[in-house]
């Protein structure tokens, strides 16, 4: 380099050890400044405990070798990763994509790194503790998107530890006496005056995520029969094929006999999507005869102009992360699940039932007719 440029100026130790390695380490920073390695990490970070001089110089001689600090190296003054790990149950739901982009976001602006370990099927892993150990090694601290994510006896294990986590509910689990999106969604429908509703569930025994509602389904039932709101459950299996499961499910709903619902709650906008495309095969009109109400209130419903219960899921996780880099930082601990107040979306998907408009009189479909097959 032209050293009348103003470039720093690269000791011939400096200049030896990059002659020997093409990529320049900590160690070659430390020894051409004369200083250790932990004073070069937090010199490059911004950390105090270092005299200006002395940073300015450290920072010149790093950018003259083309060093560029990786994490481990970063970490060796404070013995931190500079990275948080995220524990989630699924990659494909909506709400725990958002979830993730969010938690990134978050991260990424604090100069954090995520590290994902998706557990899908978190009773049937018996390699769960040893996937914890292995990530609670690589990480400062946790974020679990979903208060069923992980057992008691892994979140004991946590505390224990003394990691910094914490748990976030993402679809209105019952954490710290929050609201419940299903309740939010039927008070919504029974306020629009109707009185024969059904809700599109994940099948029994799926996982958690797949399923959300159903607690919040049981808290509000009893109350619903002693108003003479009929609730009928429709159980789907949730996976790949949840906007044909629930097309099925709806056809086999309006193919049986008597009253149909003038209301749909759905546990996913997926599967009101699916309601949605076998309710126009059957002629109905969405919201007149019929209203729907999805989930998640991500992109998918709002481009279906669909009401919905919205997770905020990106932003919770947002905040979950910003929560364990101060507790990182020392401020506070947390070790706690993040409650949410859901928030109802409403679109074009739900209107007022008609005064004329009766359950037994909705439109039937043929007789003998057989659900349509989307295998």
């Amino acid at each position: 380099m032209d050293e009348g440029q103003g470039v720093a100026l690269i000791p011939p130790a400096a200049r030896q050890a990059r002659a020997h390695h093409p990529r320049p380490s900590i160690e070659d920073v430390a020894a051409a400044a004369g200083v250790s390695t932990a004073t070069v990490s937090r010199a490059i970070r911004g950390l105090p405990r270092v005299a200006q001089p002395t940073r300015m110089r450290i920072l010149e001689i790093a950018q003259a070798l083309g060093y560029a600090a990786s994490a481990s190296a970063a970490g060796l003054a404070t013995g931190r990763t500079r990275s948080v790990g995220v524990v989630t149950p699924s990659l494909r739901q909506p709400a725990y994509s958002a979830a993730v982009e969010g938690a990134e976001r978050a991260l990424r602006g604090r100069d954090y790194s995520l590290v994902l370990l998706h557990l899908p099927h978190r009773s049937a892993s018996p390699q769960l503790s040893t996937d914890l150990n292995m990530l609670r090694r690589r990480v400062d601290a946790l974020l679990v998107l979903g208060a069923d994510t992980l057992g008691k006896d892994q979140i004991k294990q946590l505390q224990r530890s003394g990691m910094q986590h914490i748990v976030i509910g993402l679809h209105g689990e019952h954490v710290d006496g929050e609201a419940e999106a299903a309740t939010t969604a039927i008070r919504h429908l029974v306020q629009l005056g109707h009185t024969d509703l059904a809700f599109f569930l994940g099948e029994p025994g799926a996982p958690s995520w797949a399923n959300p509602q159903a607690r919040g389904l049981e808290h509000c039932t009893s109350a619903l029969k002693t108003e003479g709101i009929k609730l009928k459950e429709i159980r789907i299996e949730i996976g790949a094929g949840a906007i044909r499961n629930s097309r099925r499910a709806f056809s086999r709903l309006w193919a049986g006999p008597g009253s149909k619902p003038t209301a749909i709650v759905c546990a996913s906008d997926e599967m009101a999507l699916g309601v949605l495309l076998e309710a126009a095969r059957e002629g109905l009109s969405i919201p007149e005869d019929l209203s729907i109400v999805g989930m998640d209130g991500q992109d998918l419903g709002e481009s279906l102009e669909l009401t919905a219960v919205i997770q905020n899921s990106a932003l919770r996780a947002a905040r979950g992360a910003q929560s364990l880099l101060a507790a990182l930082e020392g401020e506070r601990s947390v070790t706690y699940s993040a409650a949410w107040s859901p928030e109802l979306m409403i679109r074009q998907s739900t209107a007022r039932r008609a005064r004329n408009h009766s359950a037994a009189g909705m439109v039937e479909t043929e007789p003998g007719r057989q659900p349509r097959d989307y295998g």
